[in-house]
């Protein structure tokens, strides 16, 4: 008997399986079942009774966003990052192609479970390759849907990691009048407050500002912009120019010492990370997730028109046990930071 309110993760990986089940023992997510079956195997009546639905959990980056939030364990909510892989540069970009695109499995179960609210995560190339198709499943379904671009930096974490966040509300009424008023009114509203929130700390090197996507056409520059295309330096030799970017990742025409000034992280008041397990390392890490402040930021050095965060972190990490998976794991996670931002915007 599942106790009222109760949080369902799905996750197939057994290593984060694991991960998750620590962590709700340790009570840093809320309390639930782990589920670690491939999530076409699922159906809406397995969901029946559960609070919060987290799918592909990871290591539950989107549950503990709950808890920065101040979102309460027993308040309905689904979450999604749904793989990034088919949409991902690092990959050949098959998008729907991609056997990994599940996508469309996650709208299978919004269209029988019907859930109130919905927030999912991929990395940005998935607006230029698949964007529109996610926002028109979820009209369709009858949920007032919309998209904003917030990396992590906007929350001052010492890296880029551009994504773009959706979110999904399920209107009382499904005519097509209705679901364009709302998605282009109030959530709307409150999902821009959220990306303009973590703007106050960054923008892009445009100098625009995170903007939403929408179906009015607005996309296909929004696209560019957040996955990096040519409009987002201005053409040219001068600083920000992409000739100039070109020069800035080779390397070329400037000495290193100009493009990135390495400070020694064994120094006091380097402000780096040092060794990636000592303990001045972990307690920069302790002080931005309590703070949101980050000293390795403070620099004046720039890459290609961008703040380039002097990190300090050694090439190598000795006596870290299973590394592998460890990796893995963090890099397919999220930033709860950034999720936390658009949840307390969504019950603002």
């Amino acid at each position: 008997m599942r106790s009222p309110g109760s949080a369902y993760y799905n996750e197939i990986d057994p290593y984060l399986c694991n991960w998750l089940r620590n962590l709700i023992a340790a009570g840093l997510i809320p309390p639930g079942d782990v589920d670690d079956r491939d999530i076409r195997f699922v159906c809406a009546d397995d969901l029946r009774g559960y609070g919060q639905c987290h799918f592909f959990a990871g290591v539950g980056g989107f549950a503990y966003a709950c808890r920065l939030a101040g979102w309460p364990d027993d308040e309905p909510i689904w979450t999604g990052g749904f793989p990034c892989q088919p949409f991902s540069v690092a990959g050949r970009q098959r998008a729907q192609a991609d056997d990994r695109h599940l996508w469309p499995e996650l709208r299978r179960l919004i269209a029988s479970a019907r859930p109130a609210l919905f927030v999912g995560e991929n990395v940005a190339g998935l607006i230029a390759l698949g964007l529109d198709g996610v926002l028109a499943d979820l009209e369709a379904e009858g949920y007032a849907s919309r998209a904003v671009g917030v990396p992590a930096c906007a929350v001052n974490a010492p890296h880029l990691r551009q994504r773009v966040w959706i979110v999904g509300r399920r209107l009382a009424d499904r005519s097509s009048e209705r679901r364009q008023q709302v998605a282009r009114g109030a959530l709307g509203d409150e999902v821009a407050d959220a990306g303009r929130a973590a703007a106050d700390h960054y923008q892009f090197a445009s100098g625009g500002e995170v903007s939403l996507a929408d179906r009015d056409g607005e996309r296909s520059g929004e696209a560019r912009r957040l996955c990096g295309r040519a409009t987002q330096w201005p053409a040219g030799r001068g600083e920000g120019g992409l000739e100039h970017a070109a020069r800035e990742r080779r390397r070329e025409g400037r000495p290193q010492p100009a493009v990135r000034q390495w400070v020694d992280p064994t120094t006091d008041g380097a402000g780096g990370l040092g060794n990636a397990d000592d303990a001045g390392s972990q307690g920069r890490i302790e002080r931005w997730q309590r703070t949101g402040e980050w000293d390795a930021w403070q620099t004046s050095q720039t890459l290609a028109g961008r703040r380039v965060p002097e990190s300090g972190i050694r090439l190598l990490a000795d006596g870290i046990s299973a590394r592998i998976p460890k990796l893995r794991a963090a890099g397919n996670a999220i930033v709860p930071q950034v999720a936390a931002e658009i949840l307390r915007a969504l019950r603002g």
